[in-house]
């Protein structure tokens, strides 16, 4: 039952990333195509300048839950190496504690922000769009990040896990 939790929290993350990369790649486009229309005929395209960076904080916090699910992370493993396999596991498995602890004191600070947002009503500068789906949404892709780490706690290395 957990390995099949596992392995399905993985398909997912993996999935919400592979959007998320796709969305990344468009937001790149449009930023070319800003930047062009910007300089080559002094016609940016309206508003992105509010859209651009929230999308940015949107798709690259949903890239977290692949990074968590595979333990992508970067680790400096120099203590594991010279202790052995044994303590390397452990030492493994706090950092993935930490890791998991990290996303769900995050997750629970960027809802408190969005909730502020909406509570006050705060707009984008030229769109006035307001702001709180935005950091709702890195908010929910945080929490689904640290449920995700949850979930892999038992795994030793979800990254070789087949999926």
């Amino acid at each position: 039952m957990a390995a099949a939790l596992r392995s399905q929290a993985c398909r997912l993350a993996d999935r919400i990333a592979t959007a998320a990369v796709l969305g990344l790649l468009a937001l790149a486009m449009l930023t070319a195509a800003d930047v062009a229309g910007r300089y080559l005929f002094a016609a940016p395209i309206r508003g992105f300048s509010d859209i651009a960076p929230l999308a940015g904080a949107v798709l690259l916090s949903a890239c977290m839950p692949h990074v968590v699910a595979r333990r992508a992370n970067i680790a400096v493993d120099l203590v594991g190496q010279r202790l052995g396999a044994a303590a390397s596991r452990r030492l493994n498995g706090f950092g993935a504690v930490l890791c998991t602890a990290f996303f769900t004191l995050m997750a629970w600070q960027y809802l408190r922000y969005a909730i502020e947002l909406r509570q006050t009503g705060d707009v984008m500068a030229i769109l006035r769009w307001p702001l709180w789906p935005w950091w709702a949404a890195v908010a929910l892709c945080i929490t689904i990040s640290a449920v995700v780490g949850l979930l892999t706690l038992g795994a030793d290395h979800p990254a070789r896990e087949p999926a």
